[in-house]
């Protein structure tokens, strides 16, 4: 957390979009599946997870980049080797509460704009 909290300037600097939000996820993916201190870190549960909501709580990516990132990997499927991180049970437990989080926030809205 105070690895991603340091380069959080960094982050909202180079981030104009979900595609470079993606990005991030994709980049802190790899490390995660690859070798070394990083992947020792990231690529045990639940920490993934744990990455995923830093990165969204500190609004560095947004739901759509998050959702677009499980979309991604749900359609490789269990058998494919990026979605492992994916299929974690914490990160699937995370990827459920930000839909419904997401979905009350979104019936929230209209009702305010039904009310107008």
């Amino acid at each position: 957390k105070k690895a991603l909290e340091y380069w959080q300037q960094l982050f909202h600097s180079i981030c104009m979009g979900s595609e470079e939000e993606k990005a991030i996820i994709h980049a802190l993916e790899t490390m995660a599946l690859g070798s070394g201190k990083a992947a020792d870190v990231l690529g045990k549960e639940p920490a993934f997870r744990f990455v995923l909501q830093t990165l969204h709580d500190k609004e560095i990516v947004n739901e759509v980049a998050i959702f677009e990132w499980a979309e991604e990997r749900k359609e490789e499927g269990k058998d494919g080797s990026r979605g492992v991180l994916f299929w974690q049970q914490p990160t699937q437990d995370f990827l459920e509460w930000l839909e419904e989080s997401s979905d009350e926030d979104s019936s929230d809205g209209s009702d305010e704009e039904d009310s107008d």
